[in-house]
């Protein structure tokens, strides 16, 4: 018998068993009572990282509900299906930012019959803006983030803790050290400096975009270098080495990862100890301790990205007489904060510094006018005074501002803010050293300052009028065991909120 024979020979046996077996089977169902029902499906769009519930609408058609079985298929892109739930009503947590096919399958278990229902749905991001804290716990690096929603009058704040583990399912790395901001036009990315290798975590699902190490030429550091600081402008982004080397890269179309950082450090002669962008500075600000000296590269316009930008004092300007010459600061001066913003109808740019000289440090004020085209910046209108805390901080000591109004400090487990004019006094007082603070306002209704503590506490607190005199709670959020924080940065989303509320 040849095998086109065996095989025939065993489908009819095989067909004639199934059919022995269909009348055989005491429950003698009739195709008329396959007990099929009605489902009504009613959805939203799901959020990553967040729980998605469908509940959905049965009608048995007068069949015992306990009869029957549920099983919830979906399907990613057409590419990936796998079983999510067994209950009737579906949760499941989406991580990937995809379109999905969700079917429902009804079966009524004593006589097999299904019934299926299905919806199509594309997940989404809601982590586009809000805090985000670099903490270390067990050594490991742990990212989190907090989102700001509003409902009616009042602001939502909800902590997705180690955000980026539970989205990924493994570890970040090791030996957190701080973050930075990049942007597109559409987006951001959160560089993450860690002790076992720079990453750049994608804003939208947190998944890992890209090492720093790739993002040089040939996918090598140059030789001594290990990543401190970076800062992403319009066009030039830089990353600043714990060797005081600076390498940059031009940006041609404001996407991320187009270009690589050049192997040669920028300048030739210098240790660069700290960077400053604000937004549309046109410039990357640096100090140079080795020569003591402010010092630039510029960002735009597009003829002139990449060159360097020296400083010199303005011949014609006004300065106090026992300012600081920012072309020539002296040996050992140190340069401890650096801010700068924008006041409309004025020319140039407004500087707010802290420098130590000494064991005593300094509070300086000045604009800078640069031209486009000029490798020369300029200067004029300096103040300089004793820091009106200066018995109060220290080399650990954090700083931020808002413009004009107000300028906030550390010192230890207090928060100060100095009015600039004649008050300085405590904001408020912690329980665990201030690691880190950053302000954030929107121009309308939120002004905050975000605070990490050394025992994993983060408070956002009101940094408005009223809450500064004691009008308001100044408590908004409080967060706690997240391990011993690092850095914490205000997440904007894209450039265009950094652009327009970083200058709030």
């Amino acid at each position: 018998m040849n095998m086109k024979k065996i095989k025939l020979f065993l489908g009819c046996f095989i067909a004639m068993t199934l059919l022995y077996a269909c009348f055989d089977d005491e429950g003698n169902y009739d195709l008329s009572e396959l007990a099929t029902v009605g489902i009504q499906l009613s959805y939203t769009q799901p959020s990553i990282g967040e729980e998605y519930v469908i509940d959905p609408v049965i009608d048995y058609k007068g069949v015992d509900s306990t009869e029957f079985g549920y099983t919830w298929v979906c399907d990613i892109q057409d590419t990936w299906s796998d079983t999510i739930c067994r209950e009737k009503m579906l949760r499941y947590t989406f991580t990937e930012i995809a379109n999905y096919r969700i079917r429902l399958v009804v079966e009524h278990v004593p006589t097999g019959a299904l019934t299926t229902a299905g919806i199509y749905v594309g997940s989404r991001s809601r982590y586009s803006s809000g805090w985000t804290i670099l903490s270390e716990q067990n050594n490991q690096s742990i990212l989190s983030y907090i989102r700001v929603d509003e409902e009616e009058d009042n602001k939502i704040y909800t902590l997705f803790e180690n955000i980026y583990t539970t989205l990924r399912g493994d570890e970040l790395g090791t030996g957190p050290v701080r973050m930075g901001r990049h942007f597109s036009s559409e987006s951001d990315q959160i560089l993450v400096i860690q002790e076992s290798g720079a990453v750049e975590i994608d804003g939208l699902d947190f998944s890992k975009a890209i090492t720093t190490r790739e993002e040089f030429i040939g996918g090598v550091y140059p030789a001594g270098f290990v990543p401190s600081q970076a800062e992403y402008a319009s066009r030039l982004e830089a990353v600043l080495g714990t060797d005081g080397n600076v390498y940059t890269r031009i940006n041609p179309n404001g996407n991320f990862q187009v270009c690589q950082y050049n192997t040669l450090p920028a300048f030739n002669n210098a240790r660069i100890t700290m960077m400053h962008y604000g937004a549309y500075q046109g410039y990357i600000y640096m100090y140079d301790e080795l020569n003591h000296r402010m010092i630039g590269i510029c960002d735009e316009p597009q003829a002139y990205t990449g060159m360097v930008i020296n400083m010199k004092m303005d011949p014609d300007g006004v300065n106090s007489e026992n300012f600081t010459p920012l072309d020539n600061m002296g040996e050992g001066t140190q340069v401890m904060f650096i801010g700068s913003y924008n006041v409309e109808g004025a020319g140039g740019r407004d500087f707010v510094q802290v420098i130590k000289k000494g064991s005593d440090y300094y509070f300086q004020t000045y604009k800078v006018f640069h031209s486009n085209g000029s490798s020369l910046m300029y200067a004029f209108d300096g103040t300089e005074e004793l820091f009106v805390g200066n018995s109060e901080v220290n080399d650990d000591s954090k700083y931020c501002m808002d413009g004009t109004s107000y300028f906030y400090f550390t010192s230890n487990n207090i928060l100060y803010y100095w009015n600039r004019v004649n008050r300085m006094e405590p904001f408020y007082t912690f329980q665990s050293k201030i690691i880190d603070i950053e302000r954030y306002a929107n121009g309308e209704d939120r002004e905050e300052i975000g605070v990490g503590l050394e025992n994993g506490e983060f408070y956002i607190l009101d940094a408005s009028y009223e809450a500064i005199s004691g009008q308001k709670e100044k408590v908004l959020f409080k967060a706690e065991g997240l391990g011993r924080v690092v850095d914490v940065q205000y997440k904007y989303g894209n450039l265009s909120n950094f652009n327009k509320e970083s200058r709030l």
